[in-house]
């Protein structure tokens, strides 16, 4: 699961809870890259900022080692598929965003565990 700091990362490594499965062998976790604008060819950034799955699945190859094919992504299982989609996203994000994130994250946390 990634965590969500005020930095902003150049990459993102995410561990999958159900890998993707290749000829030669399982892809386990993906390094996620933030991207340049070559990388965003074809994409328009208000979907990507919109979280919209096609927008993420047309750059997601061009950002992630291994690279993911957009048949893979579409077959990820639902937290997973959120868990890439999210970092994507928040690779846009200015400081303040990702300090409001992070505090929110830390709410969320502690409902979740019962606290």
């Amino acid at each position: 699961m990634t965590e969500l700091t005020p930095a902003s990362p150049a990459t993102v490594t995410i561990a999958f809870g159900q890998p993707i499965v290749r000829d030669g062998g399982p892809v386990e976790s993906v390094i996620v890259r933030k991207p340049k604008g070559g990388d965003l060819r074809g994409a328009k950034l208000t979907e990507l900022m919109a979280a919209d799955v096609d927008a993420v699945a047309r750059v997601i190859p061009r950002i992630t080692t291994p690279a993911i094919l957009p048949h893979e992504f579409y077959a990820l299982e639902a937290d997973d598929l959120a868990e890439v989609v999210g970092t994507v996203v928040g690779f846009f994000l200015n400081k303040a965003q990702r300090e409001a994130m992070a505090s929110m994250a830390g709410g969320m946390a502690g409902e979740m565990s019962g606290a």
